[in-house]
């Protein structure tokens, strides 16, 4: 049963890759999104960093960029082939991330950005996170937020359920402190967390909201915010 549910997941990603993912030159504002990411855990030259869900590979350049020993895993064979057109050197595997194929403590680095409320199972995806970070090593999660303003908008508005991207396929959506607690009682200890605001593309509102949006983020608050980075420890470490 679990083979089944991660083929038709495979099978629905790669028809999303196919239609959103490309191996050419990455967005300037997606560049400063992952460099905002790697500012917060500030990797070494030469650390070990697996990006959990990897897509095409965009993220695993910058990182690449500054030195850091990159590998990702995606359960998308698609995504796999076009991250290995940009990274052509890099260690990538196409696999099930709620079983990870890695021994454990294996990284000094663990990203998921904008994936886990797409699992299956986020409670298993974080277990695994939580398995491979090394106990001196950082995990920073990358996910939406159950009460971001706009969702709730669209809620009154509409009566529509958060979705974000074209996943509604596989996607769940919780708040601040729902996600603290799958995190936490997933193995992680939460270090901090810092909202995410700035919306640059999107097939819900047009350019002139989402610019009105971004000018006014900085004055919504943390627990209203579009999404959430939380930086975490491996617990007990």
């Amino acid at each position: 049963m679990k083979a089944a549910r991660t083929g038709t997941l495979a099978g629905a990603y790669d028809a999303w890759h196919r239609r959103h993912s490309t191996a050419s030159e990455i967005d300037a504002h997606a560049v400063a999104f992952y460099e905002w990411v790697l500012d917060l855990v500030e990797p070494r030259a030469g650390a070990r960093l697996l990006d959990v869900a990897c897509g095409a590979g965009s993220f695993l350049s910058c990182a690449a960029s500054r030195g850091v020993e990159v590998v990702g895993i995606d359960v998308s064979p698609t995504a796999i082939e076009l991250a290995r057109k940009r990274l052509p050197d890099a260690e990538l595997h196409v696999g099930d991330a709620e079983r990870l194929p890695f021994p454990d403590s294996s990284f000094d680095v663990v990203t998921c950005l904008g994936s886990l409320e797409h699992f299956a199972s986020p409670e298993r995806g974080a277990a695994e996170i939580a398995r491979v970070v090394r106990g001196d090593g950082q995990a920073l999660v990358f996910v939406p937020n159950l009460f971001f303003l706009g969702h709730v908008w669209f809620g009154l508005l509409r009566g529509t359920q958060p979705s974000e991207g074209g996943q509604a396929f596989s996607e769940s959506f919780r708040t601040s402190e729902g996600w603290r607690s799958l995190l936490e009682d997933a193995g992680l200890a939460v270090e901090r967390w810092q909202p995410w605001n700035r919306i640059h593309a999107s097939e819900k509102v047009g350019t002139v909201t989402m610019r009105l949006w971004n000018a006014v983020s900085p004055l919504v608050p943390r627990h209203g915010a579009y999404a959430f980075a939380y930086v975490c420890r491996k617990a007990g470490a």
